[in-house]
């Protein structure tokens, strides 16, 4: 790392110092980019969409999701991949009717088996 930062500084002053300050903001945003996708939840679009649709269920409240994926291999990152589990905290899922519907409403909307599904009660506000 010593290494890298004595070059980039040795390039200070020569022709090639605003190529080199590009690609370095270029890099930084490429690998800052997922983070942004996420908003200021932690969840992604896809998270704060099946999260407002939990929400509506009768007696679930606020909800949380996280969804896990089985990445594929790829040399380019390309695409989620599949999923195959997800997390759901709710202010109603101590309620085991509700618990039930948000885990059937969750299967259904990501294409997940029985299982793949674990609903947890949300943490009261201090």
């Amino acid at each position: 790392m010593k290494r890298w930062l004595e070059r980039i500084r040795g390039i200070r002053g020569t022709r090639a110092a605003p190529c080199v300050i590009v690609a370095l903001v270029c890099a930084a945003a490429w690998l800052l980019w997922p983070l942004a996708q996420q908003g200021g939840s932690g969840m992604t679009e896809e998270e704060r969409r099946i999260s407002a649709t939990l929400s509506r269920i009768a007696g679930a409240g606020e909800t949380r999701v996280s969804v896990f994926y089985a990445q594929a291999a790829s040399a380019f990152g390309g695409g989620k991949g599949t999923p195959v589990g997800a997390v759901i905290v709710a202010r109603g899922a101590g309620n085991v009717a509700v618990r039930l519907d948000l885990i059937r409403a969750a299967e259904t909307l990501l294409g997940l088996g029985a299982g793949a599904v674990e609903v947890f009660p949300m943490e009261d506000a201090p």
